[in-house]
Parts: structure tokens; sequence; C-alpha cells
């Protein structure tokens, strides 16, 4: 039969005979073919009531018109797909991996510690792993849609493998995430069972939640060491502020013999005006009454020093008469 996209109407006539009689080019063999050395054709009893139908069914379809021959052609060819469709709906459902056996106990498989990728794929479908996996589905690649099905998510699920998207095997959480993730239609049943056992996330979401705190704890750490670093450098601000006033201090000029001259005047002057002291006398009580009011004021000196700096600045004073 020809099967080009533009058939000749001999081409769909022998279709359209075949169709309805399949044994149409066995029953058209003169009866002398059918008997003797040739081997006996496949089909049914040819019979004359058979021959005879067949002669009909032609002259039925030599009277169409062209277009009537189309329209009748098409309408058959179509009738032709949808049994060969529903044909291989039956054919699907009947096989094994469509049996109540196949079904996957979630119950069961929602305990598991993990699951081989291989478990997870069939789990994803519904399937029981047990009976459903690879090795029996890829038998089933030519001719079977779930087959295809099956290959394509399983190669998904090998290709995430390298890129640390995946393991294998792999935790139930992380598979059923990364299924969503991808939108990979999942059975809510087996998501519930996995739920009510676990929190079903994401790794990589999980991942960059843990490292959004870690930044912000590092943020955290890095501006409390920045403020113990400003504090520790005001501190030693000021401590070398405070080494240099010292620095200055000590680096003082002493007394000029101008300056000391006139504080040594000074101190005569209070002595003799307010102290009485005598300058000429060996022994006073100056020197001692004067210490004591030091004393008083917090300034401890003792009377010998007293004494000293009386006698020097004593020098100081003019002579009796000049005035």
């Amino acid at each position: 039969m020809n099967n080009s996209p533009n058939p000749s109407l001999k081409d769909r006539v022998e279709y359209l005979v075949l169709r309805k009689f399949p044994f149409a080019r066995a029953m058209e063999f003169p009866p002398s073919l059918n008997v003797g050395s040739r081997p006996r054709l496949c089909g049914p009893e040819v019979s004359p009531q058979m021959r005879e139908a067949l002669a009909a069914y032609r002259a039925e379809l030599a009277a169409l018109s062209h277009q009537e021959l189309v329209e009748c052609y098409n309408a058959e060819r179509q009738r032709e797909f949808q049994q060969a469709v529903a044909k291989a709906e039956r054919e699907e459902q009947e096989r094994f991996y469509n049996q109540p056996q196949a079904t996957a106990d979630f119950g069961h498989w929602s305990k598991l510690a993990h699951w081989t990728l291989d478990e997870a794929v069939a789990l994803s479908f519904g399937k029981a792993p047990e009976v459903v996996n690879w090795p029996t589905i890829s038998k089933y690649l030519q001719i079977s849609s779930f087959a295809v099905q099956y290959g394509r998510r399983r190669e998904l699920t090998v290709r995430a493998v390298p890129w640390k998207q995946l393991y294998d095997p792999v935790l139930p959480t992380i598979f059923l995430a990364w299924a969503k993730r991808n939108d990979i239609e999942v059975p809510a049943a087996l998501i519930e069972a996995i739920g009510k056992r676990d929190r079903i996330a994401d790794w990589r979401s999980l991942y960059d939640e843990l490292k959004a705190v870690h930044e912000e704890k590092e943020k955290v750490w890095r501006a409390t060491d920045e403020a113990k670093d400003r504090f520790t450098a005001s501190l030693q601000d000021r401590i070398r502020e405070l080494e240099t006033g010292q620095a200055d201090r000590t680096a003082e000029k002493p007394l000029g013999a101008k300056e000391r001259e006139s504080l040594l005047k000074i101190v005569i002057g209070v002595a003799v005006d307010s102290y009485k002291y005598d300058p000429k006398l060996s022994r006073s009580a100056v020197p001692q009454e004067i210490a004591d009011d030091l004393a008083k004021c917090g300034i401890v000196l003792d009377v010998d020093t007293v004494r000293k700096w009386l006698r020097e600045a004593a020098e100081l004073l003019p002579p009796k008469g000049n005035g």
C-alpha cells in the first residue's frame, strides 16, 4: 500500500479495499493458484460469495466521483488512526507498570532515610520502585510514551548530580525540592507523606538563608571590631597627648637667675614682715613656724630646708639705713 502524502486514485482504492477485505489480494488469485504445488496463502477460505462481495465493493468505489473517493479515503484513514490509538492505549494500560502492584506505597517510602535516584524517579511517577525501574522500563522506550517520560526524567536527575543539585542516594526532601524547582509534577500524596516527617526545603534556599545569616553576623562582628579599634585608637591618642604634655613639662627650663632672685625676695619679705624673722639671730624659731604653717596647708617641708632658703634670701635684704 502506498503511504505517500498524495496517493493516486488507484492507491486510494486499494487502501479502501484492503481495509474492508484484508485478504483481497489472496481472494483475487485464480483458484488454480491456491492449490497444487503452490503453498496455500494465509487467510479465510475463499468462497464464491466473498469474491462477489469484493467485486461489488470495487464496483461501488469505481462509481464514486473523485471528491467522494477522496472523502471516503480520508474518513477511513482517520478511523484507522483512531483504532490504532485506542489499541495502543489498551496495550499501554495492560502493561505491568500500570497494574495495581506497580503503585507505590508512599507510607513506606516516606520513612526511608534516603532514596536512590532511580527509586526517586519511580516515586515521582507514583510507581513502586521495586516493580518499576530503569532496567524494566527501558525495554519499552520504542513503544511507550510513559517509558520515554521516565527516561527523560531519569536523565535530568543523572545530569543534576555532577553539579551538586542532587546526590545518589539522595534525601527525600532534597529530591522533592529539586523537583519543585524544575517544575516536575510529583504526586501530592508523596509530598504530604514526606512533609509529615520532615520539612521539605530546597538545599540551595537553605544555603542562601544560612549564608545571609552568616553575613549579617559578620557585619555585626566587623562593626564591633571597628568600634573596639576606634576606642583603642582614641585611648592611644590620649596617651600620646599625655606623654607629650609630660615631656613638655619635663623639658621646661629651670628658673633663671633673675626669676630665682625675685622668688627669694618674696620669701624673705614675707618672713620678715609676717613672721618677724631676724636673719642676724643665730637661732630663730621662725623656720619652724613656717614649716608648721606649710604642714597645715598640706605642704611637707622640713625645717632645715626652710632655714636654708631663708638664709639665702636674707642676703638680698638691703643694708639697714638705705631705704
